[in-house]
């Protein structure tokens, strides 16, 4: 029997197998396809997602370096692109150094800090302001503090009815007397240059002075302080004289007791230096010399005057009856050159008298009796008037008269006041002309035309003094209280506020302190009032 055999093809498997092995291939490598076209698209999402974000970024904050293309490392990159990409990073740090590029607003229509303008900053540095502001400091007002004073009342002028915020006013006199510190500016800049800086410092002092060089008319702002002899009054009932030391703040203040007391001028108190008595000698004139290391003073009732030396503390008296046969040396002048003392005699006569020596000089005659006088700012004239009505103007280099002309409607001259540019006199029945000085000078005629007539006072004028720079003439009256009238210069009106509420009883003697930021009102009450003129700013 034949045997019964089979056998199993595997041929047709292999090439099955082969058959499907290829189909994998072909879905894996499609797969791939797949995959590499996803992995494509997920690059350029996140290359587009990039150039939004610097986009955006400089849309908000400025371009700040050139814009470069995101690269996405894939790790696939050859050595050699690594290379020159490496190369490329440093070449590009080395110019982004040499070539530092300022950012930019991507919108030029757009300004480069929107932000900044938006909130009121401006470009470039910062500007400062104050850390904290209390609100409350607005509605404070100068008269509202004022109000508080307990001492005093009614006697601080404008500050009473004054609506300035008080804040205000006192930022403005803290400065006035200290300046404004470097540490208090908000906008200095940290970074400037030294000669600018200085440029500007000079700049602003010089503006400065040039607005205090013109007081304004109308309304005088001042203050009123305690008097100058606050811590004693006890110079006598009718304080004579007032007078400020020329180099030094200190007042004087005479009496008709016979003493002199000397004070520091500090506003406040005015504290007492000294006191010098000169026993039965009713004082009725007393003045600094002109290098304030002398006072010296004259009486009514005496032949002879005395000279009180501060240097050494010594008095001396300087007897001259034998030398001009007169019975006092109640009124007399010094010189602001220091030579000369001009005293006035009786029958009209002055008499010249050394500043130095105290000798007799020479003497000078007018018609009439004299009853005022007053050296020029230049010490190289004397001006006289007296009951005549005349003004003289005498030459003391060589001792004669140079012009007389009549005093327009003045019956009797009683006061007379010069300045560099004005000559003012004053008559028994409280007129005041005002002549120009370089007009009176020129001896063109002898009844010229005053430039300006003052009837603020109706009584005879017993004082005028002119401040140091002229811009201010006082004028007084002692034969009615309260007759005091300042004047402003060149528009000769009188200032209104001036002296305010405050009684100064009868004025016996005006003067004003070298700078002309204090004025004194000597009275008949045993006062020498004091206040402070905040137009000038020196003593």
């Amino acid at each position: 029997m034949d045997s019964l055999g089979f056998f199993i093809d595997i041929g047709g498997q292999e090439e099955d197998t082969n058959v499907e092995n290829d189909q994998e291939e072909v879905i894996q490598m499609v797969e791939d396809e797949v995959m590499g076209a996803k992995d494509a698209q997920t690059e350029a999402k996140q290359r587009n997602r990039a150039r939004t974000e610097r986009s955006l970024s400089t849309f908000l904050f400025g371009k700040t370096v050139v814009d470069t293309d995101y690269v996405h490392d894939d790790g696939n990159d050859t050595e050699e692109d690594e290379g020159i990409e490496s190369e490329s990073e440093e070449e590009n740090k080395d110019e982004d150094k040499e070539n530092y590029i300022k950012p930019i607003s991507a919108q030029p229509s757009m300004p480069d800090d929107i932000f900044g303008s938006a909130l009121g900053v401006s470009g470039g540095k910062r500007k400062r302001k104050a850390a904290w502001v209390d609100k409350e400091d607005s509605e404070v007002l100068v008269k509202d503090v004022t109000a508080t004073f307990t001492k005093a009342v009614g006697k601080h002028g404008e500050k009473e009815t004054s609506i300035e915020q008080y804040g205000r006013s006192f930022s403005r006199k803290f400065k006035s007397v200290v300046g404004e510190p470097t540490w208090a500016s908000l906008d200095k800049k940290e970074d400037e240059d030294s000669d600018e800086e200085f440029l500007r410092e000079t700049t602003d002092l010089v503006e400065k002075k040039g607005r205090l060089e013109n007081l304004q008319k109308g309304t005088l702002q001042f203050r009123k302080l305690k008097d100058v002899n606050y811590s004693t009054h006890k110079e006598g009932a009718v304080i004579r004289s007032t007078e400020f030391h020329p180099t030094s703040t200190v007042g004087m203040v005479a009496g008709n007791n016979g003493t002199v007391s000397l004070f520091q001028i500090d506003g406040k108190e005015n504290p007492k230096i000294q006191t010098v008595n000169f026993e039965n000698f009713p004082i009725k004139t007393a003045k600094f010399s002109a290098n304030g290391n002398e006072i010296i003073v004259g009486s009514q009732h005496h032949p002879h005057f005395f000279v009180y030396d501060m240097m050494i503390g010594k008095t001396i008296k300087v007897p001259w009856r034998n030398k001009t046969t007169e019975h006092n040396t109640q009124k007399f002048e010094v010189s602001r050159d220091g030579k000369l003392i001009a005293f006035i005699g009786r029958f009209g006569f002055i008499h010249i008298i050394s500043a130095r020596t105290k000798e007799f000089l020479r003497s000078f005659k007018m018609n009439d009796s004299c009853q005022a006088l007053k050296f020029s700012p230049d010490s190289s004239s004397l001006y006289s008037t007296g009951e005549g009505g005349e003004v003289y103007i005498w030459d003391l280099r060589s001792s004669a008269c140079l012009h007389k002309f009549a005093d327009s409607g003045c019956l009797s001259g009683t006061a007379v006041a010069v300045s560099s540019h004005h000559l003012a006199t004053g008559s028994s029945s409280g007129v005041v002309n005002v002549y120009n000085v370089n007009n009176i000078a020129k001896a063109a005629t002898a009844y010229p035309q005053p430039d300006k007539v003052i009837l603020n006072l109706t009584t005879q004028i017993e004082d005028l003094v002119f401040n140091p720079t002229g811009e201010i003439l006082a004028m007084s009256s002692m034969e009615k209280e309260g007759a005091v009238k300042l004047v402003h210069f060149p528009s000769t009106t009188v200032f209104a506020n001036f002296p305010g509420s405050f009684n100064l009883a009868r004025a016996n003697s005006l003067s004003f302190s070298p700078g002309g930021g204090y004025f004194s009102v000597g009275n008949n009450k045993g006062a020498a009032n004091l206040y402070r003129v905040n137009h000038y700013k020196e003593y």
